[in-house]
């Protein structure tokens, strides 16, 4: 295969572009230019692999971080059982200090205000449990 070497340009510290690299480096008369080629397509090479290795690092953080999202539904399926057994103890205890289960004090006096004024017990029922 005949190559053509009779390009006589110089390269003269211009940046060349990937094709140009190749062409300079089949083409250039001068081994002058032919090492610019070279070294400039060699930096090309490491920039792009500089890329890879960045990109690489970023697709592993985000897969760190979709892996982190996907524990998410369980935990916000046991916030929301949570949210319901709040609000039902809301509800018994509501019951029991302003519904059918509040009891009535009568006050008479200062010293009726002091006796009366701590709660005693409160029960809430769960069943057989009680707090």
């Amino acid at each position: 295969m005949a190559t053509n070497y009779f390009d006589t340009t110089h390269i003269d510290g211009k940046k060349l572009t990937p094709e140009e690299i190749g062409d300079a480096i089949r083409h250039k008369k001068f081994g002058v230019d032919v090492r610019e080629a070279m070294a400039q397509g060699l930096e090309y090479c490491m920039q792009q692999a500089q890329k890879v290795d960045t990109l690489e690092t970023v697709v592993k953080n985000l897969d760190e971080r979709v892996t982190k999202l996907e524990v998410l539904p369980s935990e916000v399926t046991k916030i929301e059982q949570d949210i319901v057994d709040i609000n039902r103890d809301i509800t018994k205890l509501k019951t029991a200090v302003f519904g059918d289960g509040a009891t009535e004090i009568s006050i008479d006096s200062q010293s009726d205000i002091e006796t009366n004024r701590k709660a005693k017990e409160i029960s809430i029922d769960y069943g057989n449990d009680r707090y």
